[in-house]
């Protein structure tokens, strides 16, 4: 018997077994039942309730659920537990604008997405410098924040995407990010079947949430799990915006360090800050290095990871990839290297490939092999204006 005959007879028996079960059992459980006002006719239960809203095709009111707004994103820390600054490919950002365009969200001078890739509903939540708290039963604040898409209440997509949104000119202050994970569910009809819905439903979710301030773009990303007893809010990342000056049509980021915030140097056009991504893929596992100096000659390696919060590295061992992003880098010329730390036996020698990608769309490229031995090389130079 297949895999698809099995699943069909497993269904059958299991429905004829619950028919029998209430055919046998349904009027004993009626007759015991104490007298309460829940056995009037015109009495309807919460879940009933509910069933009844969301046959309508209106979002189930969840305001009276416990959501500890207040303490989420508070003390030092930048980033949620277990969140992580993801290097920002085309192929991930335009994931985030392909679903925003096909859902036909709003755009505007700040705008925080969320995405996931099953059926699960999940949810975006901001806490605005004011303290007001944007999400599904909430989904407009006053200072002009709203949630414009809200997605998967009802599994119809598995590939969702939900959006806040400042089309207007957003508040000065600091913006906290959370996500929930409020239900595990599927859009097939076999996952209301207790023991297949185990093979079909999948709690643990992956995530990305994409903050844009302007022109300047940024992707955390993370895992999430729904928790039946304490489902509270998984605190993603905390942002601040510093007051628009008379004149100023883009809003300006303000670092967050330690819970002192620091004001980023302000571009001669009054942008968001700079950035500039070098890329390196290499086609063996030989253990060789990104390295960069700056035209202070101060170097820039992996061994300096965590040493300056506006150096980003990145690095895929089953790729053979690494990336190093410079936000608000220095002007100037800048020396490309690669190092080698190891190598391996059988490969004596190793082809890379680098490109360094600039925020304005242009790029340079630099391709060449490393051989065995050689512990450092120039690889080339490349200049951010």
């Amino acid at each position: 018997m297949d895999t698809v005959s099995l699943v069909i007879v497993v269904t059958i028996i299991g429905l004829l077994f619950q028919g029998v079960y209430r055919i046998l059992f349904g009027g004993r459980r009626r007759t015991i039942l104490p007298p309460t006002e829940i056995n009037l006719p015109e009495f309807e239960s919460e879940s009933v309730q509910l069933r009844n809203r969301r046959r309508s095709g209106r979002r189930p009111d969840r305001s009276n659920i416990t959501l500890p707004s207040e303490g989420l994103g508070e003390g030092g820390g930048v980033l949620g537990e277990g969140i992580q600054e993801a290097v920002i490919s085309e192929e991930g950002a335009s994931a985030f604008s392909e679903r925003l365009e096909r859902e036909g969200a709003k755009r505007g001078s700040v705008q925080i997405s969320l995405l996931w890739n099953n059926w699960n509903d999940l949810d975006l939540h901001v806490i605005t410098p004011s303290g007001e708290h944007i999400f599904h039963d909430n989904r407009k604040s006053a200072c002009g924040g709203e949630l414009d898409l809200d997605m998967n209440f009802k599994p119809t997509s598995k590939k969702p995407v939900e959006n806040v949104v400042w089309t207007k000119t957003p508040p000065s202050g600091t913006y906290r990010v959370g996500v929930r994970h409020y239900k595990i569910q599927h859009k097939s009809i076999l996952s209301k079947i207790p023991i297949i819905s185990k093979l079909i439903l999948k709690n643990d979710t992956d995530f990305k949430v994409s903050v844009t301030i302007g022109n300047n773009q940024r992707v955390y990303e993370g895992k999430i799990r729904h928790n039946k007893i304490n489902n509270e809010l998984l605190f993603i990342a905390k942002f601040a915006i510093a007051e628009m000056e008379k004149g100023e049509s883009k809003p300006k980021e303000l670092v967050l360090e330690n819970e002192n915030i620091q004001s980023l140097e302000k571009e001669t056009d009054n942008s968001v800050m700079n950035s500039a991504m070098v890329e390196m893929s290499l086609d063996s596992s030989n253990d060789l290095g990104l390295s960069l100096e700056q035209p202070d000659g101060q170097k820039i390696s992996f061994l300096d990871i965590g040493k300056d919060e506006n150096v980003l590295f990145d690095m895929d061992e089953m790729a053979n990839k690494q990336s190093i992003k410079l936000n608000n880098p220095v002007k100037g010329k800048y020396n490309l290297f690669i190092e080698e730390y190891e190598t391996t036996d059988r490969e004596d020698s190793t082809k890379y490939e680098i490109s360094v990608n600039y925020k304005d769309g242009t790029k340079d490229n630099f391709e060449g092999i490393i051989d065995k031995g050689q512990e450092k090389i120039k690889v080339g130079e490349f200049e951010i204006k």
